[in-house]
């Protein structure tokens, strides 16, 4: 509840990445039941770049032998429209946040790595046949939002951050996010994905696996399927980003990772070689496809005499390799290319960036060799699509461009670009030679800021982006100042959080405290009673613990505490939360669940304890717990009452052998043996 209220402040700051026009006219039309697979499929073929990825991606994640499609309808049809606009929402994302503010934050490698997830889940899904492959298409390439999230609504404390800890060393990185933001990136990644509407178990699934990966523990708890699809995903694209060159060290590392990979692939080492080839060469196609930069991707015998020389060159004594080692070296060379797209900055005066649309080509360079010589950058286009995408891309200051061009008109091209932020900062200039009205009106109306009459002289049109400089100039210092007070509140707002965090959370195991569980109790209590919506608890005790303190020490006792917190993390679904109460004692809260479901919730944990290994100092084996369930009723008086019936239940468990699960409901006990 806590984290999710930090994540209700993100969303205030009105900063959170978004898909532009047509991804987020998609969401639109899908947030309600009266809508048409046609009228879907019209508003994606508006962008033209969108409608050829989308089918590229729909006919990839076809069986074999499945005749291809050609329209966005026929995908719409084939794959369903959930599919189809998941897929439209991702892709749309790439185009509109291709850059940004966070000087550490490598952008172009966050794509990629972005993409090559995405692939390599889909493959997973089809050879694994679990889910739908365009759908772990969507959530390889979301899991990890949270991070461009992070850089878009804090670009300079992220960056600072950043500059400690690599992007992919992700322990240590959730926890100076916590510390910092007191969410991490995964937390943020899970309720993006959910505040888009994507399903229930995609948001879960990415929280899941980023939770394992974030702890430094990718394979020792067992996951849900689709996370470790996810986790899976994730170290395949590591390889597919590798450069043999210069990390052997981490890919020795990977490599004896992806032989569990290889495992669950139950397939002979020719297949799995084929599998890597066809990831390999898919993954380039996309890079070309969606414009990001191009990359020579190893092969698996490359990646395996890369390690073999980093065997080899090892120390004996060489100490074993944590997650943040293992990562430590993957953006090592995000400063050979981090900002190479990026225009420089500068002021107003020293020159803007423009980007003129004009598909005369002598007009065009005369008014580009004019308007250079004045010091502004210059990116052209001939046609609307095209500069529509050069304005996402490139983010001019100003748009000059002729009212008449070919595919969107300069007039239609204003409006589009109106309806996404970064466009709503832009200057917009028009060139016509139509002196109608109406015609004047329709522009205004559009969002265009000023006219200039054809034919066009060079010097006039010099003279009115000089003009325009003072108006963006003073933009720019209006935007300054919301930007130091945004940040101020922001700073503000932190401090609170991490003072709320600290009050609120177990120092020993980082989960909520007592005093967290009883408030969000309290107010789920309330809720029950408002909506009619049945509420339980499971009270949680370890078996024996008093044992493990005896003979091994406390702080033995304490890192199996730590061990078991984790478990518990990683088994909590939706609805659900976990705290520790004191001691060796848990308070697991179900809501909207009855007796019977969270008898289920209290025989997962169960069960995932006690054949859960831990090593702790001179503790190797596996503890147990005993559980006691209780339901609200009417005849529950209070919150004191229901915890009351739940600690009685955790007795009779530990008098009935522990190790198992007792339920209280009105006075009569049920009993579900282990």
């Amino acid at each position: 509840m806590g984290v999710r209220k930090t994540f209700e402040e993100l969303k205030l700051t009105g900063q959170l990445p978004s898909p532009p026009g047509v991804g987020m006219r998609v969401l639109e039309l899908t947030g309600s039941d009266d809508y048409a697979a046609q009228e879907i499929a019209e508003t994606i073929m508006a962008d033209s770049a969108l409608t050829g990825s989308l089918l590229k991606l729909a006919n990839s994640a076809l069986h074999v032998g499945a005749e291809p499609m050609t329209t966005i309808i026929e995908a719409t049809m084939r794959l369903g429209v959930s599919s189809v606009r998941n897929v439209a929402l991702g892709l749309s994302l790439i185009d509109s946040h291709r850059s940004g503010a966070c000087e550490a934050f490598d952008y172009e490698y966050y794509w990629a790595k972005s993409v090559a997830r995405a692939l390599s889940a889909q493959a997973l899904s089809r050879h694994h046949c679990r889910g739908m492959p365009s759908e772990a298409y969507v959530m390889g390439l979301l899991c990890d939002i949270g991070t461009l999230t992070l850089a878009t609504v804090y670009p300079e404390r992220y960056s600072d951050l950043l500059r400690q800890t690599p992007l992919h060393a992700r322990a240590a990185l959730a926890r100076r996010e916590q510390e910092e933001f007191a969410i991490s990136h995964s937390e943020v990644s899970a309720f993006m994905v959910e505040s888009w509407g994507l399903p229930r178990e995609s948001s879960e699934a990415i929280l899941a696996a980023g939770t394992s990966c974030d702890e430094g523990h990718p394979t020792s708890i067992p996951l849900p399927p689709i996370a470790q699809l996810l986790l899976d995903a994730d170290l395949i694209a590591d390889l597919l980003m590798a450069r043999p060159e210069a990390e052997a060290a981490r890919i020795q590392a990977l490599m004896r990772a992806f032989d569990q990979v290889r495992t669950r692939l139950g397939s002979e080492e020719a297949y799995v070689r084929t599998f890597h080839e066809k990831l390999s060469r898919e993954f380039q196609d996309w890079l070309r496809l969606l414009r990001l930069s191009s990359r020579q991707v190893p092969n698996l015998q490359q990646l395996a005499v890369s390690g073999g020389r980093a065997q080899a060159a090892s120390a004996p004594a060489e100490q074993p390799r944590t997650d943040e080692h293992i990562h430590a070296e993957d953006h090592s060379h995000a400063d050979e290319h981090r900002h190479a797209d990026r225009k420089p900055g500068g002021s107003p005066r020293d020159g803007i960036r423009i980007l003129l649309v004009e598909n005369d080509p002598s007009t065009l360079r005369v008014l580009k060799q004019a308007l250079e010589r004045e010091g502004h950058t210059l990116v052209t286009a001939v046609d609307g699509r095209e500069a529509l995408h050069a304005a996402l891309q490139h983010n001019p200051q100003a748009v000059i461009t002729n009212a008449i061009i070919p595919k969107m008109d300069g007039i239609e091209l204003c409006r589009t670009l109106r309806t996404i932020e970064q466009g709503r900062e832009m200057y917009f200039l028009l060139m016509t030679d139509n002196d109608d009205e109406a015609h004047t009106v329709r522009a205004f109306e559009a969002g265009v800021d000023d006219f200039m009459r054809k034919p066009i002289k060079p010097r006039l049109l010099t003279a009115r982006i000089k003009s325009s400089q003072r108006l963006l100039e003073m933009k720019a210092a209006r935007e300054r100042e919301r930007r130091e007070m945004r940040e101020h509140f922001k700073l503000l707002a932190i401090a609170e959080r991490r003072h709320n965090a600290a009050a609120n959370t177990d120092s020993l195991t980082g989960l909520p405290n007592r005093r967290a569980i009883l408030e969000i109790l309290e107010a789920e209590w309330d809720r029950s009673i408002d909506a009619g919506q049945p509420l339980s608890v499971i009270m949680m005790d370890i078996d024996h613990f008093k044992q493990t303190n005896d003979q091994h020490g406390h702080d033995v006792g304490d890192e199996v505490l730590r061990e078991l917190s984790r478990i518990l993390r990683n088994q909590i679904r939706q609805g659900e939360d976990v705290a520790r109460l004191g001691g060796e004692e848990f308070l697991v809260l179900c809501t909207n669940a009855r007796q019977e479901e969270a008898m289920a919730c209290a025989e997962r944990l169960r069960s995932a304890i006690e054949h859960q290994l831990i090593r702790a100092g001179s503790f190797h084996g596996s503890v147990t717990a005993s559980f006691g369930v209780a339901e609200r009723t009417p005849r529950t008086a209070d919150i004191n009452a229901l915890l009351k019936q739940a600690d009685e239940a955790v007795y009779l468990a530990k008098s009935n052998g522990r190790n198992c699960i007792r339920s209280s409901s009105d006075g009569e006990t049920t009993a579900m043996r282990a």
